[in-house]
């Protein structure tokens, strides 16, 4: 991320925030925000909302929320997505480690993992 612009009269709104006092540190928020974004943590809580940000997404999530398993043509024909785009969608839900699959032969099965249950309703 690149260095934020400062705005003019940010300096001065910092220091009110700080009781009158002088606030020369901006530096300081940004190496905290530099520290945040680059933590395992974050990286992880970002890729979960990033996955469940798209509605047909969260919508494999919550059919999985109702069923323990579903097959791939389970989540296509509920879904009414293609097979390709299907596959797609649970290979970013299992990159975010909300989703677990299966091969059994040539069918896919897919489950929530123990982050993916309480994310959602």
């Amino acid at each position: 991320m690149a260095t934020a612009k400062i705005e003019s009269g940010l300096m001065e709104r910092l220091g009110r925030l700080k009781d009158g006092e002088e606030c020369g540190d901006l530096p300081e928020y940004e190496i905290i925000a530099k520290g945040i974004r680059s933590s395992a943590s974050f990286i992880s809580s970002l890729a979960r909302i990033k996955a469940l940000s798209d509605e047909n997404r969260l919508l494999c999530v919550l059919l999985l929320r109702r069923h323990s398993e579903l097959c791939a043509c389970e989540v296509q024909a509920a879904t009414g997505l293609t097979h390709a785009t299907v596959s797609h969608h649970m290979g970013v839900l299992v990159a975010a480690g909300l989703v677990r699959s299966r091969r059994e032969g040539k069918w896919m099965y897919y489950s929530l993992t123990t982050r993916g249950g309480p994310l959602v309703p």
